[in-house]
């Protein structure tokens, strides 16, 4: 079984789409279903990420995202990734750093809209 895609809901979808680009994320395909515009997002070979952009929603989406804890993204370069992120518009949450319980060098930035991204590679 493989991961197909994570969606995340989205209050500004061009902000989202900007950052994301940064990041070397293409459009892949969209279609909008009941007013919902959703735009898949991916990297090569590396699962899709789903913005979903309701304009009529009538419920916040969730504050500090507690409905999602955070997206991983395995990355070549953790710190140029991060670097990156943050000139395109992300906020600081860990710098590149070892994480030896995890067996993994990672980094943690907050997106535009609030979600916490993780960037790391296999030490």
């Amino acid at each position: 079984m493989d991961l197909a895609h994570v969606a995340i809901c989205v209050s500004d979808l061009d902000r989202a789409m900007a950052f994301y680009e940064e990041l070397d994320f293409e459009e892949t395909h969209r279609f909008t279903l009941d007013g919902v515009e959703n735009v898949y997002l991916g990297r090569g070979e590396e699962a899709d990420l789903q913005l979903r952009y309701d304009a009529d929603r009538t419920t916040p989406i969730a504050p500090s995202r507690a409905d999602v804890d955070h997206v991983a993204f395995t990355v070549d370069d953790v710190e140029e990734t991060f670097e990156t992120a943050i000139d395109a518009g992300g906020s600081p949450v860990l710098e590149p750093t070892e994480i030896d319980a995890a067996g993994a060098f990672a980094a943690f930035v907050e997106d535009p809209e609030g979600y916490t991204l993780e960037f790391y590679h296999w030490l």
